[in-house]
């Protein structure tokens, strides 16, 4: 027996005292160890989570998703504070004694029995895209020395996508112009010694003068053509081409245009389709559903805004697939007065339902407004979240199982696709409210299971919080189960 068992009291109360005490000790203990494991956890996580959005493919087919995105200095600067954070954590954990056996249930079978991934094959390229044949037979001297026991009886075919450069041509316009033969010959002289082209409007009144309209054109005063205009602009709302490069890809052709000029140019557009606006406005309203969404874009140069403010890009997509309209709108905020300000106008003639995120501002436009029958959330938004909190799990993980259930959601809807009306209600009752009720009581399982930091908390809180948008698809035969893509202009 050592030295120390010679200093315990005698006394069977007072040891029981000591006893209890040292108990209530190594029970705070223990309290200070799990929350150190559940933020290692946590920063396990967000690392992950971080190094898949700098390093690896996104898993959502989203490129114009929403979301947060990090500038690059940001994203490592983040990164290197979450690894020196989880380092100087983990040396914590390496000074106290082994944890014991059984971490939960969230663990993954070993390597060997994922299951084996499908070898990539390349996608055909598109069947409307012409075909040029390029036939390539053996050398004349082969042929020859075949002599005639050979037919050919077909073709080994491989296929390379190419490509014919954009080819920059001038508009002349030759507006015809008559003379009179009775005119007086001042007027025959002043009419054939103008440049071609080039009429003076003096002229035009002249009698015994007359001079074929000018065609109509997009900018009357540009000296880019239509044609150049749906460039300029696709290139930079569409493919992020900066005006700056589009200005050098002319100049290559011997073509100089100012980048003043150019970013004059959808100003000028903006006022010439503001009738074309109108109707795309008024052909979204005639439409049963309404998918809307809003991004964060920087301006920079803004008069009275501060370069580093962010302002907001909201969009709205309506109409039947192949004949969709996406409209979009500018704005300094993003609150519902902004919202409602928006499509005040159009909401007078709407009649249908809205599908969103679950930004405040949407539930509350729903409500106040009669024309909206119905809002619905997005099974998207509620999968990405559990995709954010796989990273860095194992197959077999409670985020992979969710994920698996969430695609069976996707293929029970699709079984409703070809449906209308009361039949897609009725069949969406049958075949997704049982999977429904399902999936809320796993939710209900793991909510406990998880520390309030987690992703994994963070997912199912949003599943949960938000089941009756996520489910009103299963009442409103024109409700989709998740929101269609919008697709955003790029910032830049």
């Amino acid at each position: 027996m050592n030295d120390a068992a010679h200093t315990l009291p005698n006394d069977i109360q007072t040891l029981q005292r000591l006893v209890l005490r040292q108990r209530e000790e190594l029970a705070a203990h223990r309290d200070l160890l799990d929350a150190r494991d559940r933020e290692l956890e946590r920063l396990r996580e967000q690392l992950a989570l971080l190094r898949a959005k700098r390093f690896g493919r996104s898993s959502e087919k989203y490129a114009h998703v929403q979301g947060l995105l990090f500038d690059e200095s940001e994203l490592e600067t983040e990164i290197a504070a979450l690894e020196a954070a989880l380092e100087a954590a983990e040396q914590a954990a390496r000074k106290r004694r082994a944890a014991g056996a059984g971490k939960g249930s969230d663990k993954s079978p070993d390597a060997q029995d994922r299951p084996p991934q499908p070898k990539p094959r390349r996608a055909p390229l598109p069947a409307h895209l012409k075909r040029t044949e390029i036939i390539v037979d053996v050398c004349d001297e082969e042929r020859q020395a075949m002599g005639d026991d050979w037919v050919l009886v077909g073709y080994e075919i491989s296929e390379q996508i190419a490509c014919q450069e954009r080819e920059y041509f001038v508009k002349q316009f030759k507006r015809c112009k008559y003379v009179r033969k009775s005119a007086p010959a001042a007027a025959q002289a002043s009419a054939g010694s103008v440049a071609p082209g080039v009429i003076p409007d003096a002229l035009l009144n002249v009698p015994g003068i007359k001079v074929a309209p000018p065609l109509p054109v997009m900018l009357p005063r540009a000296i880019a053509d239509a044609t150049v205009l749906a460039k300029i602009i696709a290139g930079k709302f569409v493919d992020c081409l900066s005006f700056n490069r589009e200005r050098k890809v002319l100049q290559r052709e011997g073509v100089e245009l100012s980048y003043t000029t150019i970013c004059s140019y959808p100003i000028q557009l903006a006022e010439r389709l503001e009738p074309l606006r109108q109707l795309l406005y008024e052909y979204a309203a005639s439409m049963p559903r309404w998918h809307l969404d809003e991004t964060t874009l920087q301006v920079l140069q803004e008069p009275g805004r501060n370069a580093a403010q962010k302002s907001y890009l909201w969009a709205l997509r309506a109409g039947p697939p192949g004949s969709e309209a996406v409209l979009f709108h500018y704005a300094t905020g993003r609150d519902y007065a902004t919202l409602q300000a928006w499509l005040e106008q159009p909401l007078e003639h709407f009649n249908g339902v809205i599908v969103s995120d679950e930004h405040k501002p949407y539930a509350r436009l729903a409500a106040e407004h009669a024309s909206i029958v119905a809002r619905g959330g997005c099974w998207a938004h509620a999968r990405r979240k559990f995709v954010d909190a796989l990273k860095g799990r194992r197959h077999g993980s409670h985020a992979h199982l969710i994920i698996q259930r969430i695609a069976e959601l996707y293929e029970l809807e699709s079984r409703c696709a070809e449906l209308a009306g009361a039949e897609r209600v009725q069949r969406r009752q049958t075949l997704i409210q049982p999977w429904v009720e399902e999936f809320y009581a796993l939710m209900d399982e793991l909510a406990d299971t998880y520390t309030d930091k987690g992703l994994m908390h963070k997912a199912i809180g949003y599943a949960r919080n938000n089941r009756a948008s996520l489910t009103a698809f299963l009442n409103h035969a024109d409700l989709p189960s998740k929101r269609l893509a919008v697709p955003m202009v790029d910032a830049g």
